[in-house]
């Protein structure tokens, strides 16, 4: 199914050499855990059946159905680079190696992940199999094509009609909404969510937002493919991460994944659960998920409620930055009739944050960069972010004495997203349904026009960078109070000359009976 989306470029036979891919050690290690569980069949044939697959993953029952979709990936992704053609296959040595090879991204992440949407989705018709071993070899080109045409790809849709034509073309593979629901499970898990309930209700969630195939059962490569852009771009590295320590040790660490990718957590929060922290691990850039301790810089509930507060604790930190804002909001009358069904008119308590890459200041222009972004936590899970179109750059203004606003929606004017008054006690939270130029976009509910005037619970921010960067802003802020102190002493003396005079007369140095200095 829609096989020009996932189509490996194959340069050499269909023989695929695992052991190249893995370094010495790591060969050793699989190849223990293979022996421990392998199946000794008729004709000397050995694999790996499933019950002793899910045995090594140790999940806990709640969350064994996504071993079970691991398994069938492994099955599928055994079979490299012929996948399309041979489909699963039994997980013998060279095919565990190779599924492993594929999985953890040793052939490229982009690859990894297709193919590994490519294995949970739904499997094509017998008849159809026949087709598909084309994918193998590279497209042929015709003198007459002015571009690569299906033919010229490889692909038969002649068995079906010509909606399904457009619809495979354009949408790829298609998984069952129930799958996705159990990877999401596993997802949060392996973030160190023990709350299963809540897990599964959260991944839920996630899926009921994704846009559906006709029959409303499943979810094209294309859409969650662009959610994935929007919301997650590490979506996957907690898995390969899950995948290495479960087969590449013979001794399984106790770690659900390595302490390289384990997900950061603030040194002290008010706002932010570790269910949050996964969640904005899955979006945040690689640079600030490296630091695995963020530092509050500022609470306002502890700090104080002021701009004053805020540039005192915050500005000079020349790492990275999160903001988070604890609100309570309600939409005003006038929007009611355009929220969803959902909203209403009492009002309800809401986290929302954004992500600033860069050090705060204080300017009458807008600054920032496309790396900022926007999010929502509770009582949804949303990400605003820019994209390759966007052409508006208003992606931060802060004033002093005007307050904070984040994506203008337009190039001109001061509408915002979001925005604070300077007292930081409360704001507005803002989307346009199409707006004409915005910053960031919604992937979610970007045909949903909503408005809360909100009051400021609490406001954290914490910085995203190294114990260098906490220190060179502790050192700016050093150097400036010394600065202040001496113009201040200075600025005594100028503006009281007589001051000056006197000290000079008691010193000798100026005699007023001659009327001149020494």
């Amino acid at each position: 199914m829609g096989q020009s989306h996932t189509k490996p470029e194959i340069k050499t036979s269909q023989t695929f050499r695992p052991n190249k891919y893995l370094t010495k050690v790591e060969l050793v290690s699989i190849k223990c855990v293979f022996n421990s569980l392998k199946s000794d069949f008729p004709d000397h044939f050995e694999c790996i059946e499933p019950k002793n697959f899910l045995a090594r993953l140790a999940l806990p029952s709640e969350v064994e159905p996504a071993g079970v979709l691991l398994f069938k990936a492994f099955s599928y992704l055994g079979s490299y680079p012929a996948c399309t053609a041979a489909g699963p296959v039994p997980l013998s040595l060279d095919a565990f190696l190779t599924a492993i090879v594929v999985f953890i991204g040793r052939l490229g992440h982009e690859l990894s992940e297709t193919l590994f949407f490519q294995a949970l989705s739904i499997l094509p018709d017998p008849e159809e199999k026949k087709e598909t071993p084309v994918t193998l070899e590279p497209p042929k080109k015709h003198g007459h094509s002015k571009g690569l045409s299906l033919e010229d790809l490889g692909v038969d849709f002649t068995d079906l009609d010509l909606d399904t034509q457009k619809k495979e073309k354009d949408d790829g593979p298609e998984v069952l909404c129930r799958d996705l629901v159990e990877l999401f499970v596993l997802l949060l898990w392996l973030g160190s969510n023990e709350d299963h309930a809540e897990n599964r209700r959260i991944a839920t969630d996630i899926v009921d937002s994704l846009e559906k195939t006709k029959d409303n059962t499943c979810v094209s490569y294309r859409v969650f493919s662009e959610w994935k852009s929007n919301f997650s771009p590490h979506l996957f590295k907690p898995i390969q991460s899950f995948i290495m320590q479960s087969f590449t040790y013979i001794e399984r660490p106790s770690e659900r994944i390595s302490q390289e990718d384990a997900i950061p957590a603030p040194d002290q929060t008010d706002l932010l659960s570790h269910m949050h922290c996964t969640l904005l691990s899955w979006s945040l850039p690689e640079k600030a998920l490296n630091v695995k301790k963020w530092t509050r810089l500022y609470s306002a509930q502890q700090d104080g409620f002021s701009m004053n507060r805020f540039e005192s604790h915050v500005f000079k930190y020349p790492g990275p930055t999160l903001m988070m804002l604890k609100i309570e909001a309600q939409p005003p009358k006038r929007y009611s009739s355009l929220s969803i069904a959902t909203e209403t008119n009492e009002k309800r308590n809401m986290l929302v944050g954004v992500y600033v890459p860069q050090a705060w200041k204080n300017s009458k222009y807008f600054w920032g960069t496309n790396e900022c972004f926007l999010f929502e936590l509770e009582p949804n899970f949303d990400i605003f972010r820019s994209n390759e179109r966007t052409v508006n750059d208003h992606y931060i203004y802060y004033h002093h004495d005007t307050g904070i606003g984040f994506g203008a929606r337009a190039e001109k004017g001061f509408d915002f997203t979001l925005s604070l008054e300077n007292t930081l006690q409360g704001g507005v939270y803002e989307n346009e349904a199409y707006p004409s130029s915005p910053v960031w976009m919604s992937f979610k509910r970007r045909k949903q026009d909503f408005k809360y005037i909100f009051e400021t619970v609490d406001v954290e921010v914490f910085g995203l960078g190294t114990e260098k960067d906490k220190e060179k802003q502790l050192k700016e802020w050093e150097f400036e109070r010394k600065e202040a102190q001496r113009r201040s002493g200075l600025n005594i003396r100028l503006s009281d000359g007589e001051l000056d005079k006197e000290l000079l007369k008691m010193a000798g140095i100026i005699d007023e009976g001659k009327r001149q200095d020494r």
